[in-house]
């Protein structure tokens, strides 16, 4: 009991620092809990979600690597308020401390970056009121038939729309408006003016513009029973729970990591040999990563370790400039840290490297674009036997190169086109730079179609580039 009280202690004296230093985060909850609890959150990504057996499968695969050693969990930090964050027993304190460290960077950015200001801070409680939901569906209905459905769901669970919101409403009803028109052309100059009414039907077509949230749409236009749409409708929302945490993965990471190595080098509460677990820890987090593997933390955090050296560059430079009476380009630039808190609250991913990973920092890391040598076929993740050649260092192609998965929650952008007599149609919007898998796209489909209940076509490319429309029936 005495050690969790010093523990707590130390812990309190890095949230003072950190507060001190500018973070602006909600109050947390530490829970200090067992590998097998860690595991099943990480599963789950919540610590009670509605069951499904993919769930399993990562639990699993997870639980083993841990448990030989190939891999561990160190902490999961969730966005709500207040914040909740869960460490391991098994960790020293030193870990668990840099934990918190690192906790307090990731509850900042939850609480103030722009993606996550519409955010709901109570998905940790609604995800277990899903789950309740969902078990009394189970009861109702059988396992098999709610864990299908769920897995139609998760194969279109990323084909939202961000910008749309998750709360909306159906499209407006057919309406008959009526306009006037003048019979003749300049009748009314030559006092001969004669008007006749014509009636337009608006909000005719389904969908009236192209409809990105696929999820939605299903939800709101297929002829499935209430309970099914709750359930799809479970699986969206937690989707957009998710999908700012997708979006700013190397950012969020970077700034949490930038922030439990500062607090460290700041708070005097450590000890020498704790100092010394804590650089070998740290440096553990934010190392290169693999051949294959890029390592967010590493990535987010020297971009912005850059951004403070170079913003303090400009600003000592302007004050130079300016005591010595010369011209001066500009506003007196932010100092470095003043920068960093302005990445933090409006940047992405994209934006981020867009706009900060510099071709300095590049050649720094070393970065190149490259390929596998396989003879054609659509790209397919590389395995340690890949022989790859290297294609580019340009530093256009690298950037593109990190910042091409983000777009549109890492899935090809679908849009529902049109309903003609039933049949949904669907089109493939990115096809020239974003490639189907025809197993996936063929399942996925065949799920759509049991949705909808009548055929559905999709326009995409094949292999070659050369446009081709794909047709799927509803099951008999």
């Amino acid at each position: 009991m005495q050690h969790k009280k010093m523990f707590e202690d130390r812990l309190g004296e890095l949230e003072v620092l950190a507060r001190e230093q500018g973070l602006d985060f909600f109050p947390v909850n530490f829970e200090v809990v067992p590998f097998d609890f860690m595991t099943e959150v990480a599963a789950y990504g919540l610590p009670t979600r509605a069951r499904h057996w993919s769930y399993g499968k990562v639990y699993g695969s997870q639980h083993l690597y841990g448990t030989m050693g190939l891999s561990k969990i160190y902490e999961i930090v969730l966005n709500s308020d207040p914040g909740l964050a869960f460490m391991l027993d098994t960790n020293p304190e030193i870990a668990n401390l840099l934990v918190g460290a690192h906790v307090f960077g990731h509850v900042d950015f939850f609480k103030n970056n722009g993606l996550f200001t519409n955010t709901n801070r109570r998905m940790v409680n609604d995800a277990m009121a899903h789950a309740l939901r969902v078990d009394t569906y189970i009861e109702r209905y059988g396992l098999d038939v709610v864990e299908h459905l769920m897995d139609i769901g998760f194969a279109l669970d990323r084909h939202i729309d961000a910008h749309a919101g998750v709360h909306r409403e159906r499209y407006p009803a057919r309406k008959i408006v009526e306009k006037e028109q003048k019979d003749l052309p300049f009748a009314d100059i030559i006092g001969d003016a004669k008007t006749s009414v014509t009636y337009v039907v608006e909000g005719d077509r389904l969908p009236p513009h192209p409809e990105r949230d696929l999820l939605w749409f299903l939800i709101n236009y297929s002829k499935i029973e209430d309970w099914q749409k709750d359930v799809l409708g479970i699986i969206r929302e937690e989707s957009y729970y998710f999908y700012p945490q997708f979006l700013t993965k190397i950012l969020n990471e970077g700034w949490a990591s930038y922030w439990h190595a500062e607090l460290f080098y700041q708070w005097n509460g450590v000890t020498p040999d704790e100092y010394v677990e804590f650089a070998r820890l740290h440096a553990g987090v934010v190392n290169p990563g693999s051949r294959f593997q890029l390592n967010p933390y590493f990535l987010g955090y020297k971009i912005l370790v850059d951004i403070e050296q170079q913003w303090d560059k400009k600003r000592k430079e302007w004050l130079e400039k300016q005591a010595k009476g010369e011209k001066t380009e500009g506003p007196l630039p932010l100092t470095g840290r003043e920068k960093l808190f302005e990445v933090r609250r409006t940047e992405d991913d994209i934006s981020f490297i867009s706009n900060y990973l510099t071709l300095e920092l590049t050649e720094e890391l070393m970065y190149f674009t490259y390929s596998d040598l396989q003879p054609s076929g659509p790209p397919r993740p590389p395995t340690k036997d890949t022989q790859i050649i290297l294609k580019s260092r340009d530093h256009e192609a690298i950037v593109s190169s990190l910042i091409e998965p983000r777009y549109n929650y890492g899935v090809p952008q679908i849009v529902v086109r049109d309903v003609v007599n039933n049949v949904l149609y669907l089109e493939h919007t990115d096809r020239a730079t974003s490639f189907l898998d025809r197993p996936f796209t063929s399942q996925t489909l065949a799920y759509i179609a049991e949705l909808w209940k009548h055929p559905v076509h999709i326009l995409t490319n094949d292999e070659s580039g050369k446009e081709v429309s794909l047709t799927t029936k509803p099951p008999t």
